[in-house]
């Protein structure tokens, strides 16, 4: 099932985390679908204030027991940001008159935060829609969403720092953000950073061109381990790290796995009670007897609709050329949210998903293959459903596909 745009949009589209909603602007009409993956999916519309909308975010899921209706959504251009209640679509808040040059916007703790990174990464400013205050982090490294990142549970900030010439990491108070730890960082150049899920590590991964390193500190800021190169491999074969991901918590309140995404394609999977790589996945595919099963994306209307029809392995291999783009890397990780199951998606072929039991011993069990790039991957919470967004005959499109 695809859920298209239609003629004529932009190639804007934004999907929650959580793959609830979806929402795009088409003139001044901001749309929002909401149950996206079921066939009873509503669509809501409202005017937009803002022309040459350039963003549009979702509030974070970091209240579980927060009703889907309470959650919001962002909209911006260079001079305002707009706040939308998803029930009954309207607008919530407003903040106008932006410094020229703001480079990113993000939701902070919750719906009630907004971030604005600043042009040359000069500060940061937290804005309260409740208290109508701000706050201010002054040189953050990067105004990407993984330079920060918020503990599960207690809202406590982390961020990396620039202020001169090394990279720090500061741990805040919630609401606050008041400063109660401040880290000098062993790295040369440090790329991001992630909470665990279960709010007991941080982890920071240094970059690709220094090779693999990443930095695991307990939630209070302190050292625990450095995970580099595995002994084995040659270091001058060492391309570093891409991107990293956390497994969801499981029954027993523990993330147990932390995976690291490389420059060469692979992902490292580390047992978080040891942080060691316990199996490396490779983005080959697999020309034996087991063989997982490939489905290949096919358009069935103009507009943009698929589905998906079974293929061989060497058919997918054929119609997925290595990509001329970007440098190589793992760009995408995604856990379902039982963490049975993990989607990747690599650069060399930015138009194949991956899907990797988690079991035991984890395998690949299936790879889509579609006709442009993937651009996200999102789980469904509560259903064994996983969401793509693409563009398709250029129209951002969102995909469901039902992994088991």
């Amino acid at each position: 099932m695809d859920i298209s745009v239609g003629a004529g949009a932009p190639l804007i589209l934004s999907l929650s985390d959580d793959g609830l909603f979806a929402s795009h602007v088409q003139g001044k009409d901001l749309v929002v679908y909401s149950n996206v993956a079921s066939e009873n999916k509503e669509v809501q519309m409202a005017k937009s204030k803002e022309t040459n909308v350039k963003l549009l975010k979702f509030s974070p899921v970091r209240n579980t027991t927060l009703p889907p209706s309470d959650r919001r959504l962002l909209s911006s251009n260079n001079s305002r940001i707009s706040v939308w209640q998803l029930d009954q679509l309207h607008l919530f808040a407003e903040i106008e008159n932006l410094e020229p040059g703001t480079v990113n916007i993000e939701f902070g703790a919750d719906e009630t935060e907004i971030l604005v990174f600043h042009a040359w990464n000069t500060k940061m400013t937290i804005h309260s829609l409740e208290t109508g205050r701000s706050s201010m982090i002054k040189s953050p490294k990067s105004a990407h969403h993984l330079g920060f990142g918020y503990r599960p549970q207690t809202n406590h900030f982390a961020i990396l720092l620039k202020p001169e010439t090394s990279d720090l990491l500061t741990i805040h108070e919630p609401h606050s953000y008041e400063t109660i730890k401040k880290v000098t960082l062993s790295t040369n150049d440090a790329q991001g950073l992630k909470w665990s899920p279960d709010g007991r590590w941080i982890a920071v991964w240094e970059a690709a061109s220094s090779g693999t390193k990443v930095l695991i500190f307990t939630a209070d800021g302190q050292l625990f381990r450095t995970y580099d190169c595995p002994s084995e491999v040659d270091d001058s074969f060492d391309l570093g790290v891409k991107y990293i991901e956390w497994s969801p918590v499981r029954k027993d309140g523990i993330s147990h796995t932390l995976a690291i995404g490389k420059v060469n394609g692979n992902i490292d999977l580390l047992r978080t009670r040891t942080f060691t790589c316990s199996t490396t996945l490779s983005h080959v595919f697999p020309h034996d007897q087991a063989s997982p099963k490939i489905w290949r994306e096919r358009s069935t209307s103009a507009l943009g609709d698929a589905e998906y029809a079974e293929t061989t392995s060497s058919s997918a291999f054929n119609m997925s050329p290595e990509s001329s783009g970007p440098p190589r890397g793992v760009q995408i990780m995604a856990f379902s949210p039982d963490g049975a199951m993990l989607a990747t998606v690599d650069t060399m072929r930015p138009n194949v998903v991956w899907v990797w039991s988690q079991d035991d011993t984890p395998r690949l069990v299936s790879a889509l293959v579609h006709e442009q790039p993937v651009r996200q991957v999102a789980w469904n919470p509560s259903t064994p459903q996983m969401l793509i967004n693409t563009i398709t005959n250029n129209l951002p499109t969102i995909s469901m596909v039902v992994t088991s």
